[in-house]
C-alpha cells in the first residue's frame, strides 16, 4: 500500500524537469496532506491527493492571495493510494506535464514543440455535481487510469485520428485486459474495475453505455462462468442489460460479426444512429430495444 508522501514524492519527481522549464517554484509540499503549491507568473499551481483521486489545479492569483474556490481543474487521474504503484504515478505525472506544456505553450528541450495531445475530457466535478455526463474521452482516461500500461495506445488512437475512436481502442487493446481481470478473478481489482464501469454506465452518454454494455462486457457470452463472475460486481442498472446484450449476441451471428469488424473510420458526417445504439434502442431512447 502506497502512502500520500511517497505518491506525492514520486509525482513531483517526475513532474520536477517540466515545472522549472515553465518557470514553477516550490512554495509548499505538504506531502502527507497530499498537497504540493508552486508560483509562477501564471498564478499559483497546486497538486492535490484527495478521494483516491490526483488532481492538477491553477489558480491565477499568487500563492498567498489564491483560495480555495478561486483554484480551476487542469487535469484529474484516477489513484487509489490502496493499489497504486510507482508506474502508476510515472503516467499520471506524464500526463500533467502534457497538460502544463499544452496550456502554456512552451517548448521541451531543444526547442521542438511538444506533440499535441487529447482535449480536455469532461471533469470529475462537472460530473458529480450533474452538469456533465462522461463521453468516450473522459471515459477513455479515466480507464487508462486504471490501466496506465493502455494510456500509450489511447494516446496513439487520438493522434491518428484526430479523435478519440473508442470501439477500436477497446477492440484492439482495452477489452483483453477486461478479460484478464475477470479471468484473475481478484476481488480488488474487479471492484476497481467495476465501480469504473458502473459509474460510467450510470452517468455516461447513449454511445458511453454502449461502449460498456456492448462493446466491453458484450463480448462475454462464450463463457458463462466469466458472465458469473461479474454479475456480483455489476449494478442493478447494468447487469440486466449486459446479460440480454450477451443473450442476443450469442443468437445473432451477424451482430457479433459487425461488433468484432466495425466499418473502417471515415471523417465526421451528418450523426446517425450507429450500430451499438441501434443494438441497444434506435440511438434516441435508451436501453429499451433489447
Amino acid at each position: 500500500m502506497m502512502n500520500a508522501n511517497t505518491a506525492m514524492e514520486l509525482l513531483l519527481g517526475g513532474l520536477g524537469p517540466t515545472l522549472k522549464d515553465l518557470g514553477f517554484a516550490p512554495v509548499w509540499t505538504g506531502q502527507k496532506e497530499g498537497v504540493a503549491i508552486f508560483a509562477g507568473e501564471e498564478g499559483a499551481l497546486r497538486i492535490k491527493l484527495e478521494d483516491d483521486r490526483a488532481a492538477l489545479h491553477l489558480c491565477d492569483r499568487p500563492p498567498e492571495e489564491a483560495v480555495e474556490g478561486e483554484y480551476r481543474q487542469l487535469s484529474l487521474s484516477l489513484l487509489e493510494l490502496d493499489s497504486a504503484t510507482e508506474k502508476d504515478c510515472k503516467y499520471i505525472a506524464d500526463d500533467f506535464a502534457d497538460v502544463l506544456r499544452q496550456k502554456f505553450r512552451k517548448q521541451g528541450k531543444g526547442g521542438a514543440a511538444q506533440k499535441k495531445g487529447p482535449p480536455k475530457s469532461v471533469s470529475k466535478s462537472a460530473i458529480k455535481k450533474g452538469d456533465a455526463y462522461y463521453d468516450a474521452l473522459s471515459f477513455g482516461n479515466s480507464f487508462t487510469g486504471i490501466y496506465p500500461e493502455l494510456r500509450a495506445a489511447y494516446r496513439a488512437n487520438y493522434e491518428r485520428y484526430g479523435e478519440f475512436l473508442p470501439e477500436e481502442f477497446f477492440l484492439d487493446a482495452g477489452n483483453s485486459v477486461v478479460l484478464q481481470t475477470i479471468r484473475q478473478n481478484n476481488p480488488a481489482q474487479m471492484r476497481r474495475l467495476f465501480n469504473l464501469l458502473n459509474e460510467v454506465f450510470e452517468n455516461g452518454v447513449n454511445d458511453v453505455q454502449s461502449l460498456v454494455a456492448v462493446t466491453i462486457l458484450g463480448s462475454l457470452e462464450n463463457d458463462q462462468t466469466l458472465l458469473a463472475r461479474c454479475a456480483d460486481y455489476m449494478s442493478v442498472d447494468l447487469a440486466p442489460v449486459v446479460i440480454r446484450v450477451n443473450k442476443y449476441l450469442a443468437t445473432h451471428k451477424e451482430a457479433r460479426r459487425r461488433m468484432e469488424n466495425p466499418p473502417l473510420y471515415r471523417p465526421k458526417k451528418a450523426k446517425k444512429p450507429g450500430f451499438f445504439q441501434q443494438l441497444l434502442g434506435g440511438g434516441g431512447g435508451g436501453m429499451q430495444g433489447i
